[in-house]
């Protein structure tokens, strides 16, 4: 929250707490304000309510610590301020007495935790040292160590505290967008779409847990296809149909719709053939009802066979608020594009995989793929109207 709307929110609470009358010397608390010195000898200045303390409130502790913030039923609630006497410190959110909700822990030496509590213990966030490296991230309350900070990390960081996310200067390279492609040669040699990997200053295949370069070989602008190349050598590849798809036949699509911020696991859709021309006429395309997502484009769509009778390419309709039509590129297009580039594809499978052979080829074969390039061609892309590329929501 913006620190002025935290300040106006206190003043606004201690005029109420101001307003209230002021407790009985003796008797039972009851919708006032008022202190009271425990026999422990700690204190509370505050609202009561009930004989309970109930709403905005000091406890003071007599070792030097003291919490400032909403109370309910005698316990912290809402948002608050915990100072130990050695000098940490919780800023942030409660529910019955314990951190719950976002919230900030700083240690004494000054390094802090950012992010989400369940019930009083670290969730899901990223500690920092005092010079704002990342030390630890939190997930699901476990801490891991060296770990890169996930996208849903980042957006609770950024929420919370903005500052300690640094923002890149206009020159420098980052991973700017997701895509998808598939192996469709022994030799490493990967299809995807053709704005997958535009302006990219490099692209990133992630392949069992490792991530490697890929040259852009050859484009095809007006069908939207790209042929990369890698030096990986698969275990298995995509063949491709030797017939474009029929109307109403079935399909899947594997990609990494919205990139990993999901999960970075591989993802499928089933659906069936809906049209044989794409957007505007276009019969190099056809349309699908399987669904499809930012961060699918490249991906393979195949039959029952195992067999690309498609490459994933558009969506339309999501942002005018209607059904979305999805597109693919068709088999043929794809294999006019590879030919003219010497690229010769696996022969079609002839008979029909069991799902769990087809679950293999889809994880052993179908990649997920990063854009690299300077934050300044970033800022120029989003802005640009028709932009079709996933990027991640650091830039969005």
């Amino acid at each position: 929250m913006n620190r002025i709307l935290i300040l106006l929110a206190s003043l606004l609470v201690l005029g109420n707490v101001y307003a209230l009358p002021p407790c009985p010397a003796s008797g039972v608390f009851h919708n006032c304000f008022g202190t009271f010195t425990f026999a422990s000898g700690n204190e509370y200045v505050g609202e009561w309510k009930d004989d309970k303390k109930h709403g905005y409130g000091t406890f003071r502790f007599v070792d030097g610590g003291q919490h400032v913030g909403e109370y309910k039923d005698d316990k912290p609630n809402g948002h608050g301020t915990y100072t130990w006497a050695d000098g940490d410190k919780y800023v942030g959110e409660y529910k019955d007495g314990k951190p719950h909700g976002h919230g900030t822990y700083i240690w004494a030496d000054g390094d802090k935790y950012v992010g989400e509590y369940k019930d009083g213990k670290p969730w899901e966030g990223i500690e920092y040292s005092a010079s704002g490296k990342v030390q630890e991230t939190y997930l699901n309350g476990e801490p891991c160590t060296g770990c890169e900070p996930n996208a849903n990390q980042l957006a609770l960081v950024r929420e919370i505290d903005p500052s300690l996310i640094p923002k890149p200067d206009d020159n420098e390279i980052v991973r700017a967008s997701s895509g998808t492609g598939f192996f469709v040669s022994r030799s490493g040699h990967i299809i995807t779409n053709h704005h997958v990997v535009e302006e990219c200053k490099a692209v990133k295949v992630s392949f069992k847990g490792n991530e490697v370069d890929a040259n852009v070989l050859s484009i095809d602008r007006y069908n939207d296809l790209a042929i990369l190349k890698t030096n990986l050598t698969p275990s298995s590849v995509y063949s491709v149909s030797g017939e474009d798809a029929a109307l109403l036949d079935d399909v899947v699509i594997a990609g990494y719709p919205l990139g990993k911020d999901v999960s970075s696991a591989i993802k499928t859709s089933k659906g069936s053939v809906t049209s044989l021309a794409g957007y505007g006429d276009n019969y190099s395309e056809f349309q699908t009802d399987a669904a499809l997502n930012q961060g699918n484009s490249g991906g393979p769509i195949m039959n029952q066979k195992g067999n690309v009778i498609g490459v994933a390419v558009s969506v339309y309709g999501k942002g005018e608020g209607v059904e979305s039509f999805n597109f693919g590129i068709k088999a043929s297009t794809l294999k006019a594009f590879a030919q003219s580039n010497s690229l010769t594809f696996l022969p079609p499978n002839s008979r029909d995989l069991s799902n769990s052979e087809l679950g293999q080829l889809i994880t052993n074969a179908t990649l997920y793929l990063e854009c690299w390039m300077t934050v300044a061609k970033i800022k120029q892309l989003i802005a640009k109207e028709g932009n079709r590329k996933a990027f991640f929501s650091d830039f969005e």
